[in-house]
C-alpha cells in the first residue's frame, strides 16, 4: 500500500514538474515574440 502511494505521489510530482517546464518555455517564446519584430512593444532602456 505505501509503495503504491509513494509511485503515486512520484507520477504526480513528474507531471507538475514537466508542466511547469512547458510553461516556463512557452512564457519565454511569447515574450521572445512580443519584444521582436515590426509590431514589438517598446521595452524601456537606459542608457
Amino acid at each position: 500500500m505505501l509503495k503504491k502511494l509513494a509511485m503515486a505521489a512520484l507520477a504526480a510530482s513528474a507531471v507538475v514538474a514537466v508542466r511547469k517546464r512547458a510553461a516556463g518555455k512557452g512564457e519565454a517564446d511569447l515574450w521572445a515574440e512580443a519584444t521582436s519584430g515590426p509590431d514589438a512593444v517598446s521595452t524601456p532602456r537606459t542608457s
